[in-house]
């Protein structure tokens, strides 16, 4: 991935946490202020459409690696709604500890973006493609 790619995304993911804020002030303006409620709308409205002129400047620079992120975003999801169902007991991430995969009984190394480990030793996993996979636990290590 290119540094202007790691930049955008660096810009987005910025104005995301910026939203969310926005989005937590939202929900405790009192209802019978709307101009307040108008404006913190207007700022959410904003940030939306600045993440998504960001993201066509993804799009025009490498359109492959702005298909990546969109799979890995729609995984990312599917995991989400996957982990509202499953209690994991064990969860691993690339971005916190930096090395994230699991080993198949044949030695087979599968790299990921997350790992989770259910109670029953069952395994759900989001990989570096944007798949999210689920495997029984007598098939990993």
């Amino acid at each position: 991935m290119s540094a202007e790619i790691k930049g955008l995304l660096q810009k987005i993911n910025f104005i995301e946490t910026d939203m969310e804020l926005h989005k937590q002030i939202l929900v405790s303006i009192p209802s019978d202020n709307k101009t307040e409620i108008k404006t913190i709308i207007s700022k959410i409205a904003d940030q939306k459409k600045q993440i998504y002129e960001l993201r066509q400047e993804i799009k025009k620079i490498d359109e492959a690696e702005y298909n990546k992120i969109i799979a890995i975003e729609k995984a990312a999801a599917s995991f989400r709604q996957i982990a509202k169902e499953k209690k994991f007991v064990q969860v691993n991430t690339l971005n916190e500890s930096h090395v994230c995969f699991i080993t198949f009984n044949d030695g087979t190394r599968l790299d990921c973006l997350v790992t989770a480990k259910e109670e029953n030793g069952n395994w759900t996993v989001l990989t570096l493609e944007g798949e999210t996979k689920e495997y029984p636990r007598g098939l990993i290590q």
